[in-house]
């Protein structure tokens, strides 16, 4: 997820005689005056907060319509308020980015999604960066660390590859995360100062544009043929990674459309055991005027996720 910062309870494994030890985790209950106040929590803070105004008034109002009907008297517990509750959300606005989490599960209110895979957390999620035959350089990245630490490695794993003659880098299984290191990852490859993004305010106000960095030897990279590969589970960061380097003309992006998650997110808490992730800003291309929000980033060349490599690999051999 594109994150933009604002401001677990799990018991013991419970071993069953002769079968695989399974996790449980404990339900908290919920009573009707709770689940009421939440809901009430929840739309105030869409109202306040939620980067489409319009959009905001319709999701409270369904929600609150659903209250007084008595379509979620059927949520006893915490757990279920969170997982239902988040599901409505997202259905009424269309929002992949919109969701409920619980303080006690997340550790605390955060709009970083708390990360288990070994993938997504080793080395930043940075996997490889190798050379492959015909003197290709292919970086595999996982996720966009929001750390100066990925910075780094970012940046040591591209100067790496700025010998090779062609650049792939394989976002296919890469999720959302910090808009900072996508800004720095593509400040390698453009002219410094070149205006990236705009991003606006729920109210259409431009708060910030965002250019590219001075990055220290990065000369060579700005040359590179570059390919983006890309997978339709692709969100957030990945994406703006992707839709950037494509519409300035510097990269083709292969592989499937990707999911449609544009919104720079935030956290706000509704009470002492909830919070909502809550997009606030709206970042927008200033050769497009748009984003790719509900849409997709939309490859240049479309090939299944699986074929996306070998596509990239043929086209950068071709090429010479």
């Amino acid at each position: 997820m594109i994150s933009f910062l604002k401001r677990q309870r799990l018991v013991p494994v419970l071993l069953i005689a002769f079968v695989f030890p399974l996790f449980v985790q404990a339900s908290t209950a919920l009573s009707p005056d709770e689940r009421a106040a939440s809901i009430d929590g929840i739309t105030r803070i869409l109202n306040e907060q939620y980067v489409f105004p319009d959009t905001a008034l319709k999701v409270s109002a369904q929600l609150q319509q659903q209250e007084q009907k008595g379509a979620l008297t059927d949520i006893t517990t915490q757990e279920q308020f969170a997982a239902k509750v988040g599901d409505l959300i997202r259905q009424h606005s269309g929002d992949g980015h919109l969701n409920l989490a619980l303080i006690a599960e997340q550790g605390g209110v955060s709009h970083r999604l708390k990360e288990t895979d070994p993938l997504k957390n080793n080395n930043f999620a940075f996997e490889q960066a190798r050379i492959l035959p015909g003197n290709v350089g292919y970086l595999k990245l996982h996720k966009f660390w929001q750390a100066e630490e990925a910075h780094k490695v970012g940046h040591a794993a591209l100067v790496f590859l700025s010998h090779s003659d062609h650049i792939v880098i394989d976002l296919r299984d890469s999720g959302g995360g910090s808009p900072q290191l996508v800004q720095y990852l593509v400040s390698h490859f453009v002219p410094e100062g070149t205006l990236l993004w705009d991003v606006f305010d729920r109210n259409g106000k431009s708060t910030e544009q965002i250019r590219s960095l001075a990055v220290p030897d990065a000369e060579l990279l700005k040359t590179k043929s570059l390919y983006i590969l890309q997978s339709d589970g692709l969100v957030s960061a990945g994406e703006f990674f992707s839709y950037t380097l494509q519409q300035l003309g510097r990269a083709i992006v292969i592989g499937e459309t990707s999911a449609g998650l544009a919104h720079y997110t935030g956290a706000a808490q509704v009470n002492d055991w909830l919070f909502v992730r809550i997009p606030m800003y709206r970042p927008v291309n200033p050769i497009t005027g748009t984003n790719f929000e509900g849409v997709g980033v939309e490859p240049n060349i479309k090939v299944t996720a699986e074929m996306a490599l070998y596509t990239a690999l043929r086209l950068a051999n071709k090429s010479g």
